[in-house]
């Protein structure tokens, strides 16, 4: 098995999942007053995320771990 030419798109359901962690934890972001536009603006499998004054776009998995960073960064510090 080559590892680097593996895809996680080939895993049942695994997309899926993800779209709706970015949801939920978007939903939960907002509420913290620190995200401006939440993750919804998905275009080609990348999402659109305004947080301190910058909009920047990020594939999902960067999107999951930026949500979790923003929802929980602050008390983790």
């Amino acid at each position: 098995m080559d590892l680097t030419k593996f895809d996680l798109k080939v895993v049942p359901g695994y997309e899926d999942w993800l779209a709706a962690q970015v949801r939920q934890l978007s939903i939960a972001a907002l509420k913290t007053s620190t995200l401006t536009c939440n993750a919804c603006g998905e275009v080609s499998g990348s999402y659109i995320i305004e947080y301190d004054g910058q909009r920047f776009r990020l594939p999902g998995e960067e999107t999951l771990a930026f949500l979790q960073f923003v929802v929980t960064g602050d008390r983790e510090t």
